[in-house]
C-alpha cells in the first residue's frame, strides 16, 4: 500500500484504484502456482501456430551499411566475444563463470531437463552463456526465482541485467552477415549462428517467470520487439534457419506475448510509459503472428489501447506527462513505430478486423477489459480510420519532438534520461570517445525523426535504411521550420520554453512535475536554461548518473544545485525521501509550483514558489545577446549556477567570463559579485560521468541581472 504522503500526491481517484488492484491481487490465491499450471504444466505446443509472418524491415542502403564499415566490424567481434558497454561499463565481457551444468542446477527443477535439451541445441564449440542474472558493477546476482519473490534493492542496478536482456544488439549481427556475405567472406555464417545460440542460451537460463529478466514486462515487450525486428532482418537477407532452433524460438514469442498480457502494466493508478510498451509489443506481436483469431483480437485491443494511452500520456501541446523530454522521446518513437508497423495492414487482415469488432461488446486481453473501439476500418481505402483527437494529437507530439531537436541533431535532457530505446536499429552509430573507449551517444534519436518523415505525407525518403514509405497511408504531420530571427516555441502544459534563431537555441524549463502529481521523472530544474550556440553546447543539464544503484547519485542529479538555476545555500527546490528504491521515483513535497507570469515575442516571465519568496527569473532575448534578471527577495545567501559542457573553456574577465569551445567565443557578463570554479561530473548518458566544469555566482542581493552575449 501506498504510504500516507503519497496518498496526497496524486488525484483520489488514482489512489482509490490503485489500491483496488492491490486488494485484488491479495486475494487471488497462489500466484506461483497459478502460474505454474498455465505455463509449464497446460500450456499447448505452439508449433500448430505456423511460421512467423515478416518483411516489415529490410535493409534498403547499403551505403550506410558501408560508411559504417569500420564500426560495424568492431561490434561484430565485441558481440561474437559476449562483450558488451551498457549503461557505462566500458567493454567489459559478459559470460557466465559457472559451467553449464551449474547454470541449469540453479533452474526450477521442473525446467532443469528443457533447459539441457536446448543447450543440445547450440552450436557446438566456444560459445560461452551469457550471464543475464548480474550487475557487473556491483557484482550482485539475481539468482532464478519466480519473478514476484525477486527484489529490487538500494545499491544494486537491476538496469544492467534488464538492459542486456533487451538484446538490442541483435540487428548488428544481420548487419555484420550481409556485410560479410556480399564480401563473399566464407566466416559469414557465424552471425547467424551467433543469432541462434544467443537466443536458445537467453530461452534456457532465463525461464519464463523465473529470472530477473521477467521482472518488468516493459522489458519483456522490448525483447520480444527485438527478437522479431532481428529476426526480420535476417529473413529479408534470406537467412535459412534451423528447424529445432525455429521451434524453440516460436515457442518463447508466444511465451513472452501471453506473459505480457497476463502482466500488463496497465493500473488505474499510476501508469506511464511501461504500458506504452506493453501496447507497442502487442502491435509487433499481432503482426508477426501468423493470421488467426489470436493474432486479430490482440491487434483490436492493442490498437484501441494505443489511442487511448496516446491521449492520456501525452498532453494537449504535445509533451509526454512524464516531464522528461528523454521519456517524451522514448515514447513519442514508441507512438510512431506502432504508426508504421500499423500501415502493413493487408485488405485481408483489415477484413477479418472490420468483422472481429462487432462481435465483440468489449474487448479483453488477460484482466483486462476495454469497450470496442475507438477505431474503425475503412476497407474502401484499405487502412485503418483513426479518431480526430488522436490524430490531432499525433501531430501536435510531431511538432514538440522536432522543437526539441537542435542544430547539432541532439535533444536537451530535462528530468530523467535512462538511456533507453525500444528498438535500436542504429546501435552505438551515433557515438563518442571517452578515456579511449566508445560510447553510445545517447542524446542523437536520429531513428524517432527518419520515422516522422517516412509516415509524414510531405517527407521524402532521404534518410531510408530500413523503413518502407507508404505515400497511401501516410499522415499530416508538421515539417522543422527554418528559423532566422529569435522566436520562442512554448508549451505550456509540459513546461519547456525554447528559443530558436539562426544562431542560438535557447530552452528554459518552467512548469508541472508530471506523472499527475508524482513526479517520479522530473528533476528539480525550475527556471533552468540550457544554451546550444551554432550547433555547439555550452550551457548543460548535466544529466542522470543512475537510478537504484545509488541513492545519493539519483538525488544528487536531480538536485536544484545541478541545474542552470538560483538556489539559496542549503535550500531545495521539491523534496524527496530516502531510504528505500520507491522514493527515488516520487516527489515528497511540490513546492515550486511554478509558472509563466507573460510571455512576449522576445522575452518570457517566470517563477516558483519552493522558497520563503518566489524566485522570478525574466529572459530578454535578440540576435547577439540573452539577459537575465533573477529576483528573489530574502536575505540569504544565494548561489546562480552554470553548468557548462565538458570541452568550454572558461576565462575570467574584470566582468564575467569569457566562455571558449570549438572556435566559439561567448562572454557570460555578470554582477560584481564572488565566484567559484568548480569541477563536477556530467553525464551525457546512464552510468557515463565526464568531468566538467560549473561556475557559481554568490551573493545576498535580492536582483541580479546578468548576460550572454555571442561574439
Amino acid at each position: 500500500m501506498a504510504k500516507l504522503w503519497q496518498i496526497t500526491r496524486v488525484p483520489l481517484k488514482i489512489t482509490f484504484n490503485k489500491a483496488k488492484e492491490i486488494l485484488h491481487r491479495k486475494f487471488v490465491g497462489d500466484i506461483e502456482e497459478n502460474f505454474i499450471q498455465k505455463f509449464y504444466f497446460t500450456q499447448q505446443s505452439f508449433e500448430s501456430f505456423g511460421r512467423l509472418r515478416s518483411g516489415y524491415f529490410q535493409i534498403f542502403n547499403d551505403e550506410i551499411l558501408y560508411e559504417k564499415r569500420e564500426l560495424l566490424e568492431f561490434l561484430g567481434g565485441q558481440f561474437l566475444e559476449h562483450n558488451f558497454n551498457l549503461l557505462g561499463t566500458g567493454w567489459i565481457n559478459r559470460n557466465h563463470s559457472l559451467s553449464v551444468e551449474e547454470i541449469i542446477n540453479k533452474l526450477p527443477s521442473f525446467f532443469q531437463a528443457k533447459a539441457r535439451g536446448i543447450f543440445e541445441v547450440l552450436f557446438s564449440g566456444n560459445y560461452k552463456p551469457i550471464n543475464f542474472w548480474n550487475d557487473p558493477k556491483s557484482g550482485y546476482i539475481w539468482e532464478p526465482q519466480f519473478y514476484r519473490s525477486l527484489k529490487i534493492t538500494l545499491g544494486k542496478d537491476v538496469k544492467q541485467p534488464w538492459e542486456l536482456g533487451r538484446m538490442q544488439h541483435l540487428p548488428v549481427l544481420a548487419y555484420c552477415y550481409h556485410l560479410a556475405r556480399k564480401e563473399g567472406n566464407p566466416n559469414s555464417q557465424r552471425f547467424v549462428d551467433e543469432f541462434e545460440n544467443e537466443i536458445l542460451d537467453f530461452v534456457a537460463t532465463n525461464p519464463v517467470g523465473y529470472s530477473v529478466q521477467w521482472v518488468s514486462s516493459m522489458d519483456v515487450s522490448i525483447r520480444l520487439a527485438n527478437w522479431l525486428f532481428a529476426f526480420d532482418l535476417f529473413v529479408n537477407l534470406g537467412t535459412t534457419f534451423r528447424e529445432k532452433f525455429s521451434q524453440i524460438f516460436i515457442q518463447s514469442i508466444y511465451e513472452h506475448i501471453y506473459f505480457i498480457i497476463e502482466n500488463l502494466e496497465w493500473s488505474g493508478g499510476l501508469r506511464g510509459n511501461h504500458y506504452f510498451a506493453n501496447i507497442v509489443s502487442l502491435i509487433f506481436a499481432g503482426f508477426y503472428l501468423p493470421e488467426s483469431e489470436l493474432s486479430i483480437s490482440i491487434l483490436a485491443f492493442a490498437i484501441n489501447e494505443l489511442i487511448s494511452e496516446t491521449l492520456f500520456q501525452f498532453l494537449p501541446d504535445g509533451g509526454n506527462f512524464e516531464a522528461s523530454t528523454y521519456y517524451h522521446i522514448q515514447v513519442a518513437e514508441m507512438l510512431l513505430l506502432a504508426l508504421y508497423i500499423l500501415n502493413f495492414f493487408q485488405k485481408e487482415s483489415l477484413v477479418n478486423l472490420s468483422k472481429y469488432l462487432p462481435k465483440k461488446r468489449h474487448l479483453k486481453i488477460g484482466t483486462r477489459f476495454i469497450k470496442p473501439a475507438s477505431f474503425s476500418v475503412d476497407l474502401h481505402h484499405i487502412r485503418l480510420a483513426f479518431p480526430k483527437e488522436f490524430l490531432e494529437r499525433i501531430y501536435k507530439i510531431v511538432k514538440f519532438t522536432l522543437k526539441m531537436r537542435k542544430s547539432n541533431e541532439e535533444i536537451d535532457s530535462f528530468g530523467d534520461n535512462d538511456s533507453g530505446f525500444f528498438i535500436r536499429p542504429y546501435y552505438f552509430f551515433e557515438n563518442f570517445n571517452w578515456n579511449g573507449t566508445l560510447y553510445e551517444n545517447v542524446l542523437k534519436r536520429n531513428f524517432v525523426y527518419h520515422l516522422i518523415e517516412t509516415l509524414s505525407e510531405n517527407g521524402g525518403v532521404r534518410n531510408q535504411f530500413i523503413l518502407k514509405k507508404n505515400s497511401e497511408r501516410c499522415f499530416n504531420l508538421p515539417k522543422q521550420e527554418i528559423v532566422l530571427f529569435p522566436k520562442l516555441f512554448a508549451f505550456d502544459d509540459f513546461g519547456l520554453y525554447i528559443v530558436k534563431s539562426v544562431d542560438y537555441e535557447l530552452s528554459l524549463r518552467c512548469g508541472d512535475i508530471g506523472q499527475q502529481g508524482k513526479g517520479g521523472h522530473s528533476h528539480n530544474d525550475q527556471l533552468s536554461f540550457t544554451l546550444c550556440v551554432r550547433g555547439v553546447d555550452f550551457f548543460v543539464d548535466p544529466g542522470l548518473f543512475c537510478y537504484t544503484c545509488s541513492e545519493v547519485e539519483r538525488n544528487k542529479y536531480r538536485s536544484a544545485h545541478s541545474h542552470n538555476t538560483l538556489v539559496p545555500a542549503g535550500e531545495e527546490q521539491n523534496l524527496w525521501q530516502c531510504g528505500d528504491v520507491e522514493n527515488l521515483f516520487w516527489i515528497w513535497k511540490h513546492r515550486t509550483r511554478a509558472n509563466v507570469i507573460r510571455k512576449a515575442d522576445n522575452s518570457i516571465i517566470m517563477e516558483h514558489y519552493a522558497f520563503k519568496r518566489p524566485h522570478r527569473r525574466i529572459v530578454h532575448f535578440n540576435f547577439q545577446s540573452i539577459t537575465f534578471e533573477d529576483r528573489l527577495e530574502i536575505d540569504d545567501l544565494k548561489i546562480i549556477y552554470f553548468h557548462l559542457h565538458p570541452e568550454v573553456l572558461i576565462e575570467v574577465k574584470p566582468d564575467g567570463f569569457t566562455l571558449r569551445r570549438a572556435g566559439i567565443l561567448l562572454e557570460l557578463k555578470t554582477p560584481n559579485c564572488k565566484f567559484e570554479i568548480q569541477s563536477y561530473e556530467y553525464s551525457p548518458q546512464y552510468g557515463v560521468k565526464i568531468p566538467a566544469q560549473r561556475i557559481l555566482l554568490l551573493s545576498t542581493q535580492k536582483q541580479f541581472i546578468w548576460s550572454i552575449d555571442l561574439v
